[in-house]
């Protein structure tokens, strides 16, 4: 009976991660089409009492029916800097956690933990590139 409870362990741990992912991807499709639709029956409304439509209403609304975001901050070069510093610090706690099994068991998990770091913190590394690359300009 330990055999088995020591084989499923992983495979509830793979599956909670993967609810995890799942159940934050839909919470936040779920109110990303609540908030269109609060958009499509404002605009319908303004239609039937016959206000006009402002350009601006319009265009928000082409971009919520695409999916992409409404705002971006500074044209995305902040966001660049903010994942990249985010994705870093993520590689960091990796590697901070692969020392401590280290020092608790025996060292076996410390090389693949401290491997799968390295994903995120290159990863964020490209971001904080592509941010100092595409920062704005001083003139002097």
């Amino acid at each position: 009976m330990e055999a088995i409870i020591g084989e499923m362990v992983p495979f509830g741990a793979f599956i909670m991660v993967l609810g995890i992912v799942i159940v934050t991807t839909w919470v936040r499709a779920h109110y990303n089409s609540l908030d269109k639709a609060r958009l499509h029956e404002t605009v319908r409304l303004m239609v039937e009492k016959g206000q006009p439509v402002s350009s601006e209403m319009l265009q928000q609304l082409s971009v919520a029916s695409n999916g992409a975001p409404r705002q971006q901050v500074d044209g995305g070069k902040k966001s660049d800097m903010r994942r990249g510093v985010t994705l870093v610090m993520v590689a960091l706690a990796l590697v901070v956690l692969g020392l401590a099994l280290y020092y608790v068991s025996d060292g076996y998990a410390t090389g693949p933990i401290v491997g799968a770091a390295a994903f995120p913190g290159f990863i964020g590394l490209g971001f904080i590139v592509m941010g100092l690359i595409n920062r704005p300009k001083k003139d002097v």
